[in-house]
């Protein structure tokens, strides 16, 4: 039983070992457009250079964090509005057409009716009257007709000085209404069809409409729908989040795969300097004296293992300068 529980644990940990080398061989491919053109150029460049290379990526990954921004906003949910022109005199109630396009086939919608009314007596007189709203396909396919009664209620606050020459009546007609189709065909019919006749002359009358909209709503439901609720503020939010991580792994995978620093104080050049002047024992044959570069390569990678120990893996790099080996 040992010998099984150890077999599956050499297994899983060999499996571990392949697929981390095999995400680290993919990380030094994707990161070789920075790496190889230094190691290629053999340059040994100051910190203010890998600097210079860092803020260049800056302007690179604010157009890409505006895109992500733009591309979520134009993905999610938006309302819509559409204006009605309504035909008076060629109908027993004033009707009017339109075509609304550009809807996210299956998202619930709650459809309403906007009305801008004169605050007028030929219109308080009316009384009740009837909005009536039928939805098409492009071929006349009937998708859905809601009728709703509506009221023009005049104002009776003793507190406002005046009437407001108009007044806004909204009127729900379709409640959390899916759409099968990016674009429909609409039909609005406000006023009384029975043509109700007043008192006096006993003329018809009719309904007096200064502006008309049909309106559609996103009802909220999910996640997309909670998004939805405010475009602007996800899309800001998408954005400013895209930038910072793309900035903090940038920054990381540069540090991680450049070239090797190594720090160069004027201490550290002055003591690799008498290192250097280190010299051998004399050669007896020649009588001459032999310099080594032992001791400044013993230096060298004793001054890197103290940088590394009292800086870190990922700041120590950002406080030396850059040799190319």
């Amino acid at each position: 039983m040992d010998q099984v529980e150890g077999r599956i644990s050499n297994g899983i940990q060999g499996v571990s070992k392949t697929a981390e080398r095999g995400l680290i061989t993919l990380v030094r491919i994707l990161a070789l457009p920075i790496t190889l053109p230094l190691r290629v150029i053999k340059v040994s460049a100051p910190p203010a250079f890998h600097i210079a290379i860092l803020l260049s990526l800056l302007p690179i990954l604010g157009i890409f964090s505006i895109s992500a921004g733009v591309l979520v906003a134009r993905w999610l949910p938006t309302g819509w509005a559409e204006p009605m022109f309504l035909q008076y005199g060629q109908g027993s109630t004033p009707y009017a057409y339109t075509v609304v396009r550009n809807l996210n086939a299956g998202q619930p919608y709650d459809v309403t009716v906007q009305l801008v009314l004169p605050t007028s007596t030929s219109n308080y007189d009316i009384g009740n009257f009837m909005t009536s709203l039928t939805l098409y396909t492009l071929n006349n396919k009937t998708l859905a007709t809601s009728q709703r009664p509506a009221l023009l209620v005049p104002y009776s606050s003793p507190l406002r000085l005046f009437t407001p020459s108009v007044t806004t009546v909204i009127i729900p007609l379709l409640d959390a209404f899916t759409l099968s189709h990016s674009t429909i065909r609409a039909k609005l019919e406000v006023g009384r069809p029975d043509s109700w006749r007043a008192l006096g002359e006993g003329e018809g009358r009719e309904l007096a409409v200064a502006e008309a909209y049909i309106r559609g709503s996103v009802r909220a439901s999910g996640l997309t729908g909670i998004l939805a609720i405010s475009p602007l503020a996800t899309s800001i939010f998408t954005g400013v989040s895209f930038f910072i991580t793309s900035t903090s792994l940038a920054l990381v995978l540069y540090l991680v795969f450049s070239p090797t620093f190594r720090l160069s104080s004027p201490l550290d050049q002055q003591a690799t300097a008498n290192s250097a002047t280190a010299v051998s024992p004399p050669d007896l044959k020649g009588g001459s004296l032999k310099p080594t570069k032992q001791g400044a390569r013993r230096r060298s990678e004793e001054v890197e293992a103290v940088g590394r120990k009292h800086l870190g893996v990922f700041f120590y790099p950002c406080t030396a300068k850059l040799t190319v080996e």
